[in-house]
């Protein structure tokens, strides 16, 4: 008896088992994944981790909130730097005002103008980190 109760234990195991279509290795025909080379088998499963890579994907293409453009904080610059308009746009608005305060001297202009060209030679991690 105790044969025959083995013959049965190993009959299902061996009945219920495929050929991964990845690997071509012999996995459990009720897996979801491969054991082996860890490929999906679930059709809806493998759907969901596609549709969470493409979501990554699409978040690392999006800019941040509230991250800031430099080619617009160097037009800013050029354009409204006396007045303090890049300040403005990058948060610095205690600069902002101040820039405001002493247009009329044409000084904020001057140095709106040399910021304006740092701001577009600097490499866009630093930007970010600095005004983003």
């Amino acid at each position: 008896m105790s044969a025959e109760t083995n013959e049965k234990q190993i009959e299902p195991e061996t009945a219920a088992r495929i050929n991964c279509p990845f690997c071509d290795e012999d996995i459990s025909a009720r897996a979801k994944k491969c054991r082996h080379c860890g490929e999906t088998l679930d059709v809806s499963m493998r759907k969901a981790e596609e549709a969470v890579r493409s979501s990554e994907r699409a978040a690392a293409y999006r800019p941040q909130a509230g991250s800031k453009n430099k080619v617009a904080a160097f037009a800013l610059a050029w354009i409204l730097g006396g007045f303090g308009g890049h300040k403005f746009y990058l948060d610095r608005i205690g600069q902002g005002i101040l820039y405001l305060v002493f247009c009329w001297t044409f000084i904020p202009a001057i140095i709106a103008f040399i910021e304006g060209i740092i701001y577009i030679t600097m490499d866009d991690e630093r930007f970010a980190e600095k005004y983003g």
